[in-house]
Formats: structure tokens, C-alpha cells, sequence
């Protein structure tokens, strides 16, 4: 489904992805985990177009991508819940969900929808009319997730989403991914959490100083004896 060959970005005369390949199968849940600084929010920017690469291509459902605005991205398939979740704090909860859905032309599945990502984060309706940057943050992680969901992602880019989180909300939010898992959405996953991230993916990439260092099962590596001296302590 997703192709990234080669793919190099700089930072002025920083070098923050170095001929970065990977490859996300239809349905799979993909994780990347790596340390703070090692480029993971660089490689998702880019593959929704945020970032424009030095070289390297980005192929999704045999089309190459690497060059398309970050809109057209989205046309194609493929949404990105940021770090930091990235809401509309001015605006409404539901004027937020309409902006994910702006796009899309087929009303009445849209209504269909918006009942779905509210029986998924029932909060969400209950705040519909209040500004979300009143929100807390678990229920602001909510909105992010809910407002990519909208969009009718074929590939779902989540960049942290535990970060910040009270427990009892980090497992809300892996609950909901894992059903949307189930809903056939394939999954990008980057999360410090790294045996959390490993535990929800079937596969995974570690990526350190702009590089892919390892890659395999997601089970075997949670028994590496480098990820588990690294990341699960």
C-alpha cells in the first residue's frame, strides 16, 4: 500500500532522514519507535506533504506522491493526527469534525460517520458546541483522531498519541485504534511508548539519527535484546 524508498530530508544543513525505506502492507498496523530527535515526526510530515524531500520517492496504492500538496494527500487517502494533536482551539468541537470532513461530497454516509466517531469518543458529542480549546487534552486527542477519521483515511498517520495522556486515557485512545484496525484502516504508528507500540503492531521499524536501524515482527523485537536494553528499560 505504502512505499518509501530512499527517502533523505534536510533541515537547513541538517541531515534528518538518510535514505529512509519502508513498506506498510493493506491492513497492517506498522509502528516506528525511536528516540526524541531521530526523525519519525519528519518522515510522517513528509509522507502527508507537509515536508518536501531532498530525494527519494513515496509510492501509496501505486501512485507516487512524493511531490502532491498535502491536500491532494488527503484526496487520496491518507490522513495525519500530528504531534501535539493540532486542533482548531478557536473553534468549535464540531466545526473541527467538519473541517476533517471538508472534502467529502457523499452526505448521507458523512451523517453515518459522524455517529460512528461519536459512538467512539461519546464525549465528543456532549461537547459538540464547546470551543476545543477547552477540551482536555485526552478529550482533545479524541477530536484529532476523530476529526483524520472523517477524512475516510485508507492509511492512518498517528504521531504520538499517547503523548501527555493520563493512563486510563492512553488506553481509551489504543482501544479506538485497535478498532479501527478492525475496520480494515491500515496504520502508521509512531509512539514512545515502545512496548505499547510494539503490543498494538504486527510490524516495526526503529529509527535512530535519520537511519532505520532495525525492522522485523513485532513480537521478536519486544525479545531483542537491543530494543529491550533501549526502549522497554
Amino acid at each position: 500500500m505504502l512505499k518509501v524508498e530512499n527517502l533523505q530530508v534536510n533541515y537547513g544543513n541538517v541531515n534528518a532522514l538518510k535514505g529512509v525505506s519502508l513498506h506498510i502492507e493493506q491492513g497492517e498496523v506498522v509502528t516506528l519507535i525511536g528516540s526524541n530527535g531521530a526523525g519519525k515526526s519528519t518522515l510522517l510530515k513528509t509522507i502527508s506533504g507537509l515536508i518536501r524531500p531532498k530525494s527519494g520517492s513515496i509510492t501509496f496504492q501505486g501512485e507516487d506522491i512524493t511531490r502532491l500538496s498535502p491536500d491532494v494527500i488527503v484526496a487520496r487517502g491518507i490522513a495525519h493526527v500530528p504531534e501535539g494533536r493540532r486542533i482548531f482551539t478557536n473553534m468549535t468541537v464540531m466545526e473541527n469534525l467538519k473541517i476533517g470532513a471538508y472534502q467529502r461530497r457523499d452526505k448521507d454516509q458523512l451523517k453515518a460517520d459522524y455517529e460512528e466517531v461519536f459512538s467512539l469518543f461519546p464525549i465528543l458529542r456532549d461537547r459538540a458546541e464547546q470551543m476545543a480549546g477547552t477540551l482536555s487534552g485526552g478529550e482533545q486527542q479524541m477530536l484529532a483522531l476523530s476529526r483524520a477519521l472523517l477524512s475516510k483515511p485508507k492509511l492512518l498517520l498517528l504521531d504520538e498519541p499517547s503523548l501527555g495522556l493520563a493512563p486510563v486515557m492512553v488506553d481509551t485512545v489504543f482501544d479506538v485504534i485497535d478498532q479501527v484496525r478492525k475496520s480494515g484502516i491500515t496504520i502508521l504508528l509512531v509512539e514512545q511508548n515502545a512496548h505499547l507500540a510494539l503490543e498494538s503492531s504486527k510490524r516495526a521499524y526503529v529509527l535512530e539519527t535519520g537511519e532505520i536501524k532495525l525492522s522485523g515482527d513485532s513480537q521478536a523485537l519486544m525479545e531483542d535484546s537491543r530494543i529491550v536494553e533501549a526502549y522497554l528499560g
